[in-house]
């Protein structure tokens, strides 16, 4: 017996087709949730993020009301201490509800001197206590072996002689004090402090390159050498710190505790040496996509995008000469402008 009708052993095109829509169709509305609670996540992180910024300037006004000044962005109580290591971040703890915390430091407990050891001894209870307020949940926080900190001191536009500047250049410095009186570009046009990432793997934004030519200091530019061609990872031959950006919320030297305002957020930082306080550059990052959060003077906080205007990088930072001149103005763009507090720049928060 025979048939006219034939035996099919596949699809048309047209079904092909078909098919390959619905299950296109299936996988993205199974996807499509998930991508929606991502969204959910990272806007969450990013307003607890500001609200911590938000509570670390309010401790930095408080302090500022009780000692009419904002403290030093590194010090301490000198050699056989702390080292004048500590971050200014010390200084606000007790502004942050954690008077207990600041009272074991400054009496000197369980064996160590007064004002605490340095930022590196892990056997000082203090020491290890976990601010949550100076972290960002977007942030890598784990297998630490000190505590991190996600938010940095700005000093400015400079890069040399760091730890010993003559006067602030920005609205923090090592060993300087700095009040409001100082900040005649206005507070709500310098920048405070700004996110840095902490370190995972070879990601630029919690990492920085060490052991870099002193011509970075003249020439930051430079520092772009030690990224892949995508500007998100160190190359695997760049030599980088062991603990990388914040690893350590105690340590104000510049490594783990400081960001200069000359290449944009989420750029690469760089050092001569392969220490934490050494001069470099040392850029704000984070782990929010595109930029990072800025804390102002005035109380404020921003998101700043990473194609912020920054001049260009091949120009030489002010030197400890130009410091005779208060008002020299960055030549970092918006973004470098933003970092000093008298350069008199025509440029304001609208430009970001």
């Amino acid at each position: 017996m025979t048939t006219n009708d034939e035996t099919r052993n596949g699809f048309t095109l047209k079904e092909l087709f078909a098919v390959t829509f619905i299950i296109a169709a299936i996988l993205f509305f199974c996807v499509l949730p998930f991508g929606r609670r991502g969204g959910v996540r990272e806007a969450a992180r990013r307003m607890q993020c500001t609200n911590n910024m938000k509570q670390i300037l309010l401790a930095l006004h408080n302090y500022h009301d009780t000692f009419n000044q904002f403290p030093m962005a590194m010090g301490g109580t000198g050699a056989g201490g702390n080292e004048n290591r500590l971050n200014a971040l010390i200084a606000l703890v007790p502004f942050m509800e954690s008077s207990s915390v600041y009272d074991q430091i400054i009496s000197g407990s369980y064996g160590a001197p007064p004002g605490g050891p340095a930022p590196w001894d892990k056997t000082f209870p203090p020491w290890q206590f976990e601010m949550d307020s100076y972290n960002c949940p977007a942030a890598y926080s784990e297998g630490k072996d000190y505590q991190p900190t996600n938010y940095a001191f700005c000093i400015g536009d400079v890069t040399s002689d760091i730890h010993q500047l003559p006067k602030p250049r920005g609205a923090f410095a090592p060993g300087l004090f700095t009040r409001f009186d100082d900040i005649t570009d206005g507070t709500s046009n310098t920048i405070a402090m700004a996110e840095m990432g902490t370190e995972y793997r070879l990601q630029v934004q919690g990492q920085y390159a060490v052991n870099l030519p002193k011509t970075i200091l003249t020439d930051p530019g430079i520092c772009w050498r030690t990224v892949d061609s995508g500007r998100k990872y160190y190359q695997r031959k760049v030599g980088l710190h062991d603990r990388g950006r914040g690893y350590n919320w105690v340590d104000g030297a510049a490594g783990p505790g400081l960001v200069n305002t000359i290449l944009p957020p989420n750029s690469p930082s760089c050092a001569v040496g392969g220490l934490e306080a050494v001069d470099g550059v040392y850029s704000a990052g984070s782990q929010h996509p595109g930029g990072c959060l800025v804390a102002f003077v005035d109380g404020s906080v921003q998101f700043v995008s990473e194609e912020v205007d920054a001049g260009d990088s091949a120009l030489a930072p002010p030197t400890v000469e130009d410091f005779a001149d208060q008002s020299h103005a960055s030549p970092f763009g918006a973004w470098g402008a933003m970092g000093t507090i008298s350069g008199s720049e025509a440029v304001g928060r609208d430009d970001l």
